[in-house]
């Protein structure tokens, strides 16, 4: 349905990830952002950007299981800059801010129930400019845009 433009992100392609679980997905996008931090980038320059706050509760385990240093910011105001860990927030949440690295987990259950696919897919769409250099999707299940998003 859409077509991949540049909108002037750099870096590489985004690396997709495509499990089962959204729990496969939230271990898999921890190990992917230990390994982008042995390749020099700190923890405060990445993100994990979740639909709601079920999802950034199993990322936030996920990375709690891994020991990698990590804040939940549940409203805004909640964003430390500073802070050397990995910022775990709603996509709502992310607006105005940008990470080096950005990890979009649950791509592959939007649209949520319920929920419009065009509202889906603009959120979906400004989670992902968050990223400045490297984006990583989980697009495990079966969504619309999900299924859009392989095809």
């Amino acid at each position: 349905m859409l077509k991949p433009v540049s909108c002037g992100r750099e870096g590489q392609a985004p690396i997709i990830i495509k499990l089962p679980t959204l729990r496969d997905e939230a271990f898999a996008i921890a190990d992917h952002l230990a390994s982008a931090h042995k390749e020099g980038f700190a923890w405060g320059d990445m993100a994990v950007l979740c639909a709601d706050w079920a999802t950034m509760d199993v990322c936030a385990s996920a990375l709690a299981q891994r020991k990698l240093p990590h804040r939940m910011r549940y409203k805004t105001g909640q964003f430390n800059p500073s802070a050397d860990a990995i910022q775990v927030m709603t996509m709502h949440a992310s607006k105005g801010l940008e990470f080096p690295v950005v990890a979009r987990p649950g791509v592959g259950h939007m649209p949520a129930p319920g929920e419009d696919e065009k509202d889906a897919a603009r959120v979906f769409y400004v989670a992902a400019k968050r990223a400045t250099q490297r984006l990583v999707m989980g697009v495990g299940g079966a969504g619309e845009i999900g299924v859009r998003l392989r095809n």
